[in-house]
Protein backbone atom coordinates (compact mmCIF):
# COMPACT_ATOMS: atom_id res chain seq x y z
CA UNK A 1 0.00 0.00 0.00
CA UNK A 2 2.81 2.43 0.85
CA UNK A 3 4.46 1.80 -2.53
CA UNK A 4 1.14 2.37 -4.30
CA UNK A 5 0.49 5.62 -2.41
CA UNK A 6 3.99 6.87 -3.17
CA UNK A 7 3.68 5.97 -6.86
CA UNK A 8 0.34 7.83 -7.12
CA UNK A 9 1.83 10.83 -5.31
CA UNK A 10 4.73 11.05 -7.75
CA UNK A 11 2.30 10.64 -10.64
CA UNK A 12 0.26 13.59 -9.35
CA UNK A 13 3.39 15.71 -8.96
CA UNK A 14 4.61 14.85 -12.45
CA UNK A 15 1.66 16.75 -13.99
CA UNK A 16 2.33 19.85 -11.86
CA UNK A 17 4.78 21.37 -14.35
CA UNK A 18 2.20 21.31 -17.16
CA UNK A 19 -0.39 22.81 -14.81
CA UNK A 20 2.00 25.55 -13.67
CA UNK A 21 2.93 26.38 -17.26
CA UNK A 22 -0.76 26.64 -18.21
CA UNK A 23 -1.52 28.88 -15.24
CA UNK A 24 1.45 31.11 -16.01
CA UNK A 25 0.39 31.49 -19.63
CA UNK A 26 -3.01 32.79 -18.56
CA UNK A 27 -2.08 34.96 -15.56
CA UNK A 28 0.59 37.37 -14.43
CA UNK A 29 3.08 36.36 -11.77
CA UNK A 30 1.21 37.81 -8.78
CA UNK A 31 -2.14 36.54 -10.05
CA UNK A 32 -0.76 33.03 -10.58
CA UNK A 33 0.63 32.98 -7.04
CA UNK A 34 -2.70 34.06 -5.58
CA UNK A 35 -4.71 31.60 -7.68
CA UNK A 36 -2.34 28.80 -6.67
CA UNK A 37 -2.20 29.47 -2.93
CA UNK A 38 -5.47 31.02 -1.80
CA UNK A 39 -7.09 27.54 -1.94
CA UNK A 40 -4.06 26.17 -0.05
CA UNK A 41 -4.50 28.88 2.58
CA UNK A 42 -8.17 27.98 3.02
CA UNK A 43 -7.51 24.23 3.16
CA UNK A 44 -4.58 24.48 5.56
CA UNK A 45 -6.52 26.96 7.71
CA UNK A 46 -9.48 24.59 7.92
CA UNK A 47 -7.18 21.78 9.05
CA UNK A 48 -5.50 23.93 11.70
CA UNK A 49 -8.85 25.21 12.98
CA UNK A 50 -10.16 21.69 13.56
CA UNK A 51 -6.93 20.12 14.82
CA UNK A 52 -6.76 20.13 18.61
CA UNK A 53 -4.24 20.06 20.04
CA UNK A 54 -1.69 21.07 17.44
CA UNK A 55 1.40 18.96 17.98
CA UNK A 56 3.88 21.79 17.37
CA UNK A 57 5.98 23.05 20.31
CA UNK A 58 5.70 26.78 20.88
CA UNK A 59 9.46 27.22 20.47
CA UNK A 60 9.25 25.72 16.96
CA UNK A 61 6.87 28.32 15.54
CA UNK A 62 9.53 30.82 14.38
CA UNK A 63 11.19 27.99 12.43
CA UNK A 64 7.82 26.89 11.02
CA UNK A 65 7.05 30.43 9.81
CA UNK A 66 10.49 30.77 8.23
CA UNK A 67 10.05 27.41 6.48
CA UNK A 68 6.65 28.51 5.22
CA UNK A 69 8.05 31.70 3.71
CA UNK A 70 10.89 29.81 2.02
CA UNK A 71 8.71 27.02 0.63
CA UNK A 72 5.75 29.09 -0.55
CA UNK A 73 6.38 32.72 -1.61
CA UNK A 74 10.16 32.56 -2.12
CA UNK A 75 10.21 29.20 -3.92
CA UNK A 76 7.16 29.93 -6.05
CA UNK A 77 8.20 33.42 -7.16
CA UNK A 78 11.23 31.85 -8.83
CA UNK A 79 9.27 28.80 -9.99
CA UNK A 80 6.42 30.68 -11.66
CA UNK A 81 8.76 33.27 -13.14
CA UNK A 82 10.75 30.50 -14.81
CA UNK A 83 7.67 28.64 -16.02
CA UNK A 84 6.76 31.62 -18.21
CA UNK A 85 9.69 30.85 -20.54
CA UNK A 86 11.28 27.51 -19.68
CA UNK A 87 9.58 24.37 -21.12
CA UNK A 88 7.92 22.23 -18.48
CA UNK A 89 10.20 19.22 -19.12
CA UNK A 90 13.34 21.30 -18.73
CA UNK A 91 11.88 22.90 -15.61
CA UNK A 92 11.32 19.47 -14.04
CA UNK A 93 15.01 18.65 -14.46
CA UNK A 94 16.17 21.99 -13.04
CA UNK A 95 13.94 21.45 -9.99
CA UNK A 96 15.60 18.03 -9.60
CA UNK A 97 18.67 19.92 -8.35
CA UNK A 98 16.85 20.20 -5.02
CA UNK A 99 18.74 17.38 -3.21
CA UNK A 100 22.04 18.55 -4.71
CA UNK A 101 21.66 22.03 -3.24
CA UNK A 102 20.38 20.54 0.01
CA UNK A 103 23.44 18.32 0.41
CA UNK A 104 25.84 21.19 -0.32
CA UNK A 105 24.04 23.53 2.07
CA UNK A 106 23.89 20.86 4.76
CA UNK A 107 27.65 20.54 4.46
CA UNK A 108 28.18 24.29 4.80
CA UNK A 109 25.64 24.96 7.54
CA UNK A 110 25.40 21.69 9.46
CA UNK A 111 28.80 20.17 8.76
CA UNK A 112 27.32 17.02 7.22
CA UNK A 113 29.71 14.82 5.20
CA UNK A 114 30.29 15.66 1.54
CA UNK A 115 32.97 13.35 0.17
CA UNK A 116 34.49 12.70 -3.23
CA UNK A 117 31.44 10.79 -4.47
CA UNK A 118 29.26 13.77 -3.62
CA UNK A 119 31.66 16.19 -5.32
CA UNK A 120 31.47 13.98 -8.43
CA UNK A 121 27.67 13.99 -8.16
CA UNK A 122 27.62 17.78 -7.92
CA UNK A 123 29.84 18.10 -11.01
CA UNK A 124 27.66 15.67 -12.98
CA UNK A 125 24.42 17.39 -11.95
CA UNK A 126 25.69 20.83 -12.96
CA UNK A 127 27.07 19.45 -16.23
CA UNK A 128 23.72 17.83 -16.96
CA UNK A 129 21.88 21.09 -16.31
CA UNK A 130 24.24 22.90 -18.67
CA UNK A 131 23.64 20.35 -21.45
CA UNK A 132 19.86 20.43 -20.96
CA UNK A 133 19.66 24.23 -21.03
CA UNK A 134 22.25 24.85 -23.77
CA UNK A 135 21.67 21.98 -26.18
CA UNK A 136 18.44 20.29 -25.15
CA UNK A 137 15.92 22.77 -26.48
CA UNK A 138 14.91 24.11 -29.87
CA UNK A 139 14.46 27.53 -28.27
CA UNK A 140 16.98 30.25 -28.91
CA UNK A 141 19.30 30.30 -25.89
CA UNK A 142 19.19 34.09 -25.53
CA UNK A 143 19.41 36.13 -22.36
CA UNK A 144 15.62 36.12 -21.60
CA UNK A 145 15.57 32.31 -21.77
CA UNK A 146 18.85 31.86 -19.91
CA UNK A 147 17.92 34.35 -17.19
CA UNK A 148 14.57 32.58 -16.66
CA UNK A 149 16.36 29.23 -16.34
CA UNK A 150 18.83 30.67 -13.83
CA UNK A 151 16.05 32.25 -11.78
CA UNK A 152 14.17 28.95 -11.90
CA UNK A 153 17.26 27.27 -10.37
CA UNK A 154 16.84 29.55 -7.34
CA UNK A 155 13.60 27.68 -6.54
CA UNK A 156 15.34 24.41 -5.54
CA UNK A 157 18.00 26.50 -3.78
CA UNK A 158 15.32 28.13 -1.61
CA UNK A 159 13.90 24.64 -0.93
CA UNK A 160 17.37 23.54 0.17
CA UNK A 161 17.36 26.29 2.79
CA UNK A 162 13.88 25.10 3.82
CA UNK A 163 15.10 21.50 4.15
CA UNK A 164 18.20 22.39 6.16
CA UNK A 165 16.15 24.65 8.43
CA UNK A 166 13.63 21.83 8.88
CA UNK A 167 16.32 19.59 10.34
CA UNK A 168 16.40 21.95 13.32
CA UNK A 169 12.76 21.25 14.18
CA UNK A 170 12.30 19.39 17.48
CA UNK A 171 11.43 15.71 17.24
CA UNK A 172 8.07 16.24 18.95
CA UNK A 173 6.84 18.46 16.10
CA UNK A 174 4.29 16.36 14.18
CA UNK A 175 5.18 16.31 10.45
CA UNK A 176 1.60 16.68 9.18
CA UNK A 177 0.62 19.42 11.64
CA UNK A 178 3.89 21.21 10.84
CA UNK A 179 3.34 20.90 7.08
CA UNK A 180 -0.13 22.46 7.20
CA UNK A 181 1.07 25.16 9.60
CA UNK A 182 3.92 26.21 7.32
CA UNK A 183 1.64 26.08 4.27
CA UNK A 184 -0.78 28.42 6.03
CA UNK A 185 1.98 30.78 7.17
CA UNK A 186 3.61 30.81 3.74
CA UNK A 187 0.37 31.30 1.80
CA UNK A 188 -0.88 34.17 3.95
CA UNK A 189 1.33 36.91 2.38
CA UNK A 190 0.13 35.92 -1.10
CA UNK A 191 -3.33 37.25 -0.26
CA UNK A 192 -1.81 40.63 -1.18
CA UNK A 193 -1.93 39.54 -4.84
CA UNK A 194 -5.56 38.41 -4.76
CA UNK A 195 -7.69 40.72 -6.92
CA UNK A 196 -11.28 40.60 -8.19
CA UNK A 197 -9.79 40.65 -11.69
CA UNK A 198 -7.95 37.41 -10.94
CA UNK A 199 -11.21 35.68 -10.03
CA UNK A 200 -12.77 37.01 -13.23
CA UNK A 201 -9.91 35.66 -15.34
CA UNK A 202 -10.16 32.26 -13.69
CA UNK A 203 -13.92 32.19 -14.20
CA UNK A 204 -13.46 32.90 -17.92
CA UNK A 205 -10.71 30.28 -18.35
CA UNK A 206 -11.61 26.74 -17.23
CA UNK A 207 -8.08 25.60 -18.07
CA UNK A 208 -6.43 28.12 -15.76
CA UNK A 209 -8.97 27.46 -13.01
CA UNK A 210 -8.42 23.71 -13.28
CA UNK A 211 -4.64 24.20 -13.22
CA UNK A 212 -4.85 26.36 -10.07
CA UNK A 213 -7.08 23.88 -8.25
CA UNK A 214 -4.95 20.93 -9.35
CA UNK A 215 -1.81 22.57 -7.99
CA UNK A 216 -3.55 23.54 -4.75
CA UNK A 217 -5.52 20.43 -3.81
CA UNK A 218 -3.99 17.19 -5.19
CA UNK A 219 -0.42 18.50 -5.54
CA UNK A 220 -0.21 20.30 -2.20
CA UNK A 221 -2.93 19.67 0.36
CA UNK A 222 -3.19 15.94 -0.41
CA UNK A 223 0.19 14.94 -1.87
CA UNK A 224 2.24 16.38 0.99
CA UNK A 225 0.30 14.24 3.45
CA UNK A 226 0.38 11.12 1.29
CA UNK A 227 4.15 11.44 0.78
CA UNK A 228 4.71 11.77 4.54
CA UNK A 229 2.40 8.81 5.18
CA UNK A 230 4.36 6.62 2.76
CA UNK A 231 7.74 7.86 4.00
CA UNK A 232 6.89 6.73 7.52
CA UNK A 233 6.39 3.19 6.19
CA UNK A 234 9.28 2.88 3.71
CA UNK A 235 13.06 3.25 3.86
CA UNK A 236 14.14 6.71 2.75
CA UNK A 237 16.15 5.17 -0.10
CA UNK A 238 13.03 3.62 -1.61
CA UNK A 239 11.21 6.94 -1.38
CA UNK A 240 14.14 8.66 -3.10
CA UNK A 241 13.98 6.11 -5.93
CA UNK A 242 10.32 6.98 -6.53
CA UNK A 243 11.10 10.70 -6.62
CA UNK A 244 13.56 10.04 -9.46
CA UNK A 245 10.51 9.14 -11.58
CA UNK A 246 9.21 12.71 -11.43
CA UNK A 247 11.43 14.36 -14.12
CA UNK A 248 11.10 11.50 -16.66
CA UNK A 249 7.32 11.41 -16.18
CA UNK A 250 7.05 15.20 -16.49
CA UNK A 251 8.98 15.06 -19.76
CA UNK A 252 6.83 12.19 -21.00
CA UNK A 253 3.64 14.20 -20.40
CA UNK A 254 5.18 17.27 -22.06
CA UNK A 255 6.02 15.11 -25.10
CA UNK A 256 2.64 13.33 -25.25
CA UNK A 257 0.32 16.21 -24.36
CA UNK A 258 2.17 19.26 -25.68
CA UNK A 259 4.45 17.83 -28.35
CA UNK A 260 7.64 19.09 -26.73
CA UNK A 261 10.51 17.37 -28.56
CA UNK A 262 12.83 14.99 -26.72
CA UNK A 263 16.08 15.79 -28.48
CA UNK A 264 19.08 13.46 -28.00
CA UNK A 265 21.16 16.17 -26.24
CA UNK A 266 18.25 16.75 -23.86
CA UNK A 267 18.01 13.04 -23.02
CA UNK A 268 21.78 12.83 -22.53
CA UNK A 269 21.81 15.86 -20.27
CA UNK A 270 18.87 14.51 -18.29
CA UNK A 271 20.67 11.20 -17.74
CA UNK A 272 23.85 12.99 -16.62
CA UNK A 273 21.90 15.24 -14.24
CA UNK A 274 19.93 12.39 -12.65
CA UNK A 275 23.08 10.30 -12.31
CA UNK A 276 24.69 13.15 -10.42
CA UNK A 277 21.69 13.55 -8.14
CA UNK A 278 21.74 9.80 -7.55
CA UNK A 279 25.38 9.88 -6.45
CA UNK A 280 24.51 12.50 -3.85
CA UNK A 281 21.22 11.09 -2.59
CA UNK A 282 21.87 7.34 -2.60
CA UNK A 283 24.49 5.44 -0.68
CA UNK A 284 25.81 2.11 -1.98
CA UNK A 285 23.10 -0.47 -1.50
CA UNK A 286 20.32 1.94 -2.45
CA UNK A 287 19.95 3.72 0.89
CA UNK A 288 19.35 7.45 1.00
CA UNK A 289 21.95 9.61 2.69
CA UNK A 290 19.32 12.28 3.41
CA UNK A 291 17.34 11.77 6.63
CA UNK A 292 13.64 11.15 6.21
Amino acid sequence: MAHLVLALTVLVWSFSFLAAARLRQELGLGEALAARFVPVLLGAGAYLATRRPLRIPRAAWPTVVAMGLLSVPVYNVFFFHGMKTVPSGTAALIIALNPVFTAVLARVVLGEPFGRRHVAGLALALAGVFVVIRYGTDKSVDWPYLSSALLLALAPLSWAFYAVLGRRLPAEADPIDTSYALLFAGSLPLLAFARPSTAAKLASSPGALGAALYLAVPCTLLAWVSFLWALKRLPAGEAAAFIFLNPPLANLWAFVLEGQPLRPPFLAGAAILLAGVGLIVLRPGGRSRLPA
